[in-house]
Formats: structure tokens, C-alpha cells, sequence
């Protein structure tokens, strides 16, 4: 009987050298990643190469960092790379070029990015000693202008992500549909909306639907915000997966999703398109569904025998290692122009009375898993779940850099885990290892 082992994290933020470290509970971490036959990571900066050009556009913060942070990642085991991510573009389009680059040159193998759509769809392959792997990536949470475009006869492409667009519906009763179209006709709105339809250059309405402020409303009997994928992106990348089936014994579907219930971000729960997307991927052939983004665990299952992880939080958090911010991200935080990262950190973590805010005081934040996926004749046997913390509480030159968490860390994060993933039909019992825990998922 022949073996598999597949192991997943979630996003990489790492912008420090870290494999010199000699704790036992990082070197641990290494060797979990380290027996997989294929080991995937989402990287979620760039690593733009002089002269470095802030992009105006970006995807919260401009996460770049050193070339060296690569070599980090592949000497920990990772082996394949998701590059389409809402920071792709933070140094333009160049920086993502300069990321291919410096992976291609250390022949690492990614997805999701290229010099023109072709090449962000298309998957890359890696080969192991226990058969050849398919990776397919893509974000549907970008900035405008992150989009690869396709190449023409007579136009060339542009480089960018690979994008699994998002069909937005904002639906309320009729009697609210109706408020906002008098609304609409006050602010004058509907009146340029009708002006631009008669040149051609905004979409006609079908009955019912009202076009206000660049959204969607619709009449329905359930309020709320309804997305779907786009169905040509959709299409297109599932063709690709159907290719990459064809061309390897083993395909990974990664999504780069923030987005949750009602255009939120950044939460542990799903937007609508997000399972239907993923389901569509291992319909057209992918043998695991990897989700990141959200920067927290979200629910996990396994869907025609295939795993799901919706997302797998953070791996690395190394957001205080940001070496440089450009003049607007300091403006952002209405600090000076003498101000320095440091103060820019200090801004994020604390309030003006000094007291913690934000994601420093959000144990969701800096607490995830990395999943152990085993596979015999290429079928899902089992799948193990390290619990993981990112030293929360450390020094901030410490702070977000990965450790397998303690039993008493360990536990809370994989019952948290459990009772998310519990109504999708995936069921974890803990196990004690030593000093630490492990989760086992089971689903039959």
C-alpha cells in the first residue's frame, strides 16, 4: 500500500530569521512539518527587490520583508507556496514579480501569481519521491489593480493574482427595496445611474434589482448579504484543477479568503461563496481544500472524502518586524513624518491611555493549527491537528513566531476548533502527547 502525507498551514507572515532557534517546543513544530512528502504554507508578503515602490493601493499594511525569509520557509519543509493574497501587489505589481523571481531561483514551487492570467491560473507541480503534486491558488480578497490580466494578439497581459471574483447580492424586504429607491432618486444617484445607462457604461438592471452606490439590492423574504463565486472564475479554475487532476497524483486547491457574514473580514465565520467554491474544487478534482486569510481558525470537514480547511489561521504573525512603512501608512496612523515602525507598532497595539487593543488582544489571532493529512492509494486515511501558539504575550521581537502550544493552550484551541467544525460533520478528540496535545479528526 502506498503513503502520502500532506501537511497545511495558514498564513506566513514571517519577517525574522528563525530556524537558529534551539527551544524544543519550535524544533517540534519543524519536525511535524518536516515528515510530510508535500508541505504547503501561505505566504502572505512580498519580497520586492530595490527599488522598492510602495503600491497606493494595499492590502492593510505593505508586508514586504528580506528574500532571506524564503530560505526560512524552505528550511522548516514547506514545499509549496500560495503567492495570491490581498498584499500581493503592496509594492506594485513589480514586487510580485520579484517574489516569483526569488522562489523560481531557490526552485520553490508556487501558484496563484504570474506575468499575465495565464500564468496565475495555471498550477505549479511539484515532484516527490511518493508522486508528482498539483497546487492551485488564488484570492477572492485583493486590491484593485492586484487582478492578472490575459494577453492578446494584440495587447500583452499584466501581471497580478490569480482572482476567484466575488457576486455580491444585498437582499431586503420590499417594503425597505423601496425606501432605498426613494432614497436613491433624492440623492440624485438614481438620476446618474439612468444617464450612465443610456452611454452604455453601467450594467442594465433585471426586475427587481436596484443598483445603489455600486451595489446590488435585491427583494427576498430573508434580509441579509448573499455571495456567490463568479461563475466565469469559477469556471476557469476549475478547468485548471481538472487539468492539474490529469497532469498529478495529487492536487491542492488554496483560497485566500478574509472575507465572512456580510462582507465582514477577519472572522470565524464563512461568507456563503466560500463553501461552494470549495466544493466545486474538489468536484473538479482537488484532493484537499486549503483555506487561509482571516488571520483565526474557521471550521474544517471533509466533503466527498476530501479535507477541508476552511482556514488555518495564522502560521507566522510577524507584523511588529516590518522594517519600513511609506509616507501614507504613517499618515494613516496620523503620525509624523519623523515617525519610525516602532511607533507605528506602538499605534496598532495601544490606545491612547496605553491600555491593549486590537489583534495583539485577540488570543484568536495568534493561536491555530497545522493539519497532518495522511493518504493511503491516494485516499484519505487520517488527519492529526498540532495546536500551535504564536507567543502572544512575548516581547514584541518575539511575537508571532510559531510553537506547538502546551496542553493547556493545546486543548482550548482544538475544542474551540471542535465545536466550530462540529456542525459541518468533523469531530476532533484530543489526545494527550507529553506535555503537549494533538487533535484527531474523524468523520465517517
Amino acid at each position: 500500500m502506498s503513503s502520502f502525507t500532506f501537511v497545511a498551514a495558514g498564513d506566513a507572515i514571517i519577517m525574522r530569521r528563525c530556524t537558529h532557534r534551539t527551544d524544543a517546543a519550535f524544533r517540534d513544530l519543524i519536525q511535524v512539518i518536516q515528515q510530510a512528502d508535500a508541505a504547503f504554507v501561505n505566504l502572505e508578503l512580498v519580497t520586492p527587490r530595490p527599488p522598492l515602490v510602495p503600491s497606493s493601493e494595499y492590502g492593510g499594511l505593505h508586508l514586504a520583508a528580506p528574500e532571506y525569509v524564503l530560505d526560512e520557509l524552505k528550511a522548516m519543509g514547506f514545499t509549496l507556496f500560495n503567492v495570491a493574497t490581498n498584499h500581493a501587489v503592496d509594492y506594485t505589481y513589480q514586487g510580485l514579480v520579484d517574489t516569483m523571481d526569488a522562489l523560481t531561483e531557490r526552485g520553490m514551487v508556487f501558484a496563484g501569481g504570474g506575468r499575465n492570467l495565464g500564468e496565475a491560473r495555471s498550477p505549479g507541480y511539484l515532484e516527490t519521491a511518493a508522486g508528482r503534486v498539483g497546487l492551485m491558488a488564488m484570492a477572492s480578497s485583493y486590491v484593485t489593480g492586484a487582478l492578472a490580466a490575459a494577453s492578446r494578439t494584440d495587447m500583452p497581459g499584466r501581471p497580478g493574482l490569480n482572482p476567484l471574483r466575488v457576486d455580491a447580492e444585498y437582499v431586503l424586504d420590499t417594503e425597505s427595496l423601496a425606501a432605498l429607491a426613494h432614497i436613491d432618486e433624492v440623492l440624485g444617484t438614481a438620476a446618474v445611474n439612468r444617464r450612465r445607462k443610456q452611454f452604455g457604461s453601467y450594467p442594465v438592471e433585471t426586475g427587481g434589482t436596484l443598483q445603489f452606490l455600486g451595489a446590488k439590492f435585491v427583494a427576498g423574504e430573508a434580509p441579509g448579504v448573499r455571495t456567490r463565486p463568479h461563475r466565469r472564475d469559477l469556471d476557469e479554475i476549475c478547468a485548471w484543477i481538472g487539468d492539474a487532476r490529469r497532469q498529478s497524483e495529487f492536487v491542492v486547491a488554496s483560497l485566500h479568503a478574509h472575507e465572512g457574514v456580510a462582507r465582514d473580514s477577519n472572522t470565524p465565520e464563512l461568507a456563503d461563496f466560500i463553501p461552494e467554491a470549495a466544493h466545486a474544487f474538489i468536484d473538479a478534482g482537488a484532493d484537499v481544500f486549503v483555506g487561509h486569510g482571516p488571520h483565526m481558525l474557521r471550521p474544517f470537514e471533509v466533503y466527498r472524502g476530501k479535507p477541508v480547511f476552511y482556514s488555518l489561521g495564522n502560521f507566522f504573525y510577524e507584523v511588529s518586524g516590518i522594517r519600513r512603512y511609506p509616507a501614507e501608512g504613517y499618515e494613516r496612523f496620523d503620525l509624523g513624518p519623523g515617525s519610525t515602525p516602532a511607533d507605528a507598532m506602538d499605534w496598532r497595539d495601544f490606545d491612547k491611555q496605553g491600555r491593549i487593543r486590537g489583534q495583539i488582544a485577540d488570543e484568536r489571532f495568534w493561536q491555530s493549527v497545522v493539519a497532518v493529512c495522511r493518504f493511503d492509494d491516494w485516499a484519505l486515511s487520517r488527519i492529526d491537528l498540532y495546536p500551535v501558539e504564536l507567543c502572544q504575550a512575548g516581547h514584541r521581537a518575539r511575537r508571532g513566531t510559531p510553537q506547538l502550544a502546551d496542553r493547556t493552550t493545546g486543548r482550548a484551541i482544538l475544542e474551540r476548533l471542535a465545536a466550530a467544525s462540529a456542525p459541518f460533520g468533523f469531530h476532533i478528540s484530543i489526545q494527550d502527547q507529553g506535555s503537549r496535545v494533538v487533535g484527531e479528526g474523524s468523520w465517517r
